[in-house]
């Protein structure tokens, strides 16, 4: 009897000190208020690498023979833009296709410029990491051979550390936007909760894209504009009196 009077006695005081110590914690978490907040961050950076995107067709009334044009037009290419220092992992394929067209049993009574037979469509990219070179290498691409550029544009080799800056701008930005919530309650910031990466919104290297539609025997000249690197977060602070 005694041995059981003693264990429940000791139950007693451990389930009352396990309630009290519960008590108090939740007691000491009442005074913690959360603050939600937004930040934006934004770091511009001038680009260091350039990206020319171009095509190049060939036709003829065989497969056979428009595909031999197109790789020996795309060698050429290729060959001239090492004279210009390109190496040749950075000329990558986009796209390839091999269309036939048959000629109509009737001719049109107006020609429309359709090429009939078989149609050999190459795009691809060339990265040019002397940017300063960019229309250069465009102009080099149409006189070996290509048949159009779709377009250049510039960007970050490495967009990390710039994505990094961008981030802690945002986080601070958030702070800032917390601090003055809090200061504005009679509360201070004492520790952060969760951070939410990216926050309904883009964020990403922008950057300039130029069009270069023909070759007019002028040397092709692009102007670079600078990269905008974007982040948005969300953060909940923890504040208490």
């Amino acid at each position: 009897m005694d041995s059981n009077r003693i264990m429940k006695r000791t139950f007693v005081c451990l389930l009352a000190a396990f309630l009290l110590t519960g008590g108090l914690a939740t007691a000491a978490q009442s005074g913690i208020t959360e603050i939600s907040a937004s930040g934006t961050g934004s770091v511009s950076l001038p680009p260091d690498v350039a990206t020319v995107r171009a095509d190049l067709q060939t036709n003829a009334v065989t497969a056979n023979d428009a595909v031999s044009q197109n790789n020996a037009i795309y060698d050429r290419i290729v060959a001239g833009l090492a004279k210009l220092g390109i190496a040749p992992i950075d000329v990558a394929l986009d796209y390839y296709n091999v269309r036939y067209f048959p000629r109509p049993q009737v001719a049109p009574a107006i020609s429309t410029g359709e090429q009939y037979g078989y149609t050999v469509t190459r795009n691809f990219e060339v990265t040019v990491r002397k940017i300063a070179s960019a229309g250069t290498v465009t102009d080099a691409c149409i006189d070996a051979g290509a048949t159009g550029i779709n377009g250049v544009s510039f960007g970050l080799s490495d967009a990390t550390a710039a994505r990094m800056q961008a981030i802690t701008k945002a986080i601070a930005d958030a702070r800032a936007n917390a601090e003055t919530i809090a200061r504005s309650a009679g509360l201070r910031i004492v520790s952060i909760k969760s951070i939410a990466y990216p926050d309904n919104g883009f964020a990403g290297p922008t950057g300039m894209i130029a069009h270069v539609t023909a070759r007019s025997g002028v040397p092709t000249n692009l102007d670079q504009s600078n990269i905008s690197e974007n982040a948005s977060v969300r953060v909940v602070f923890l504040a208490e009196p």
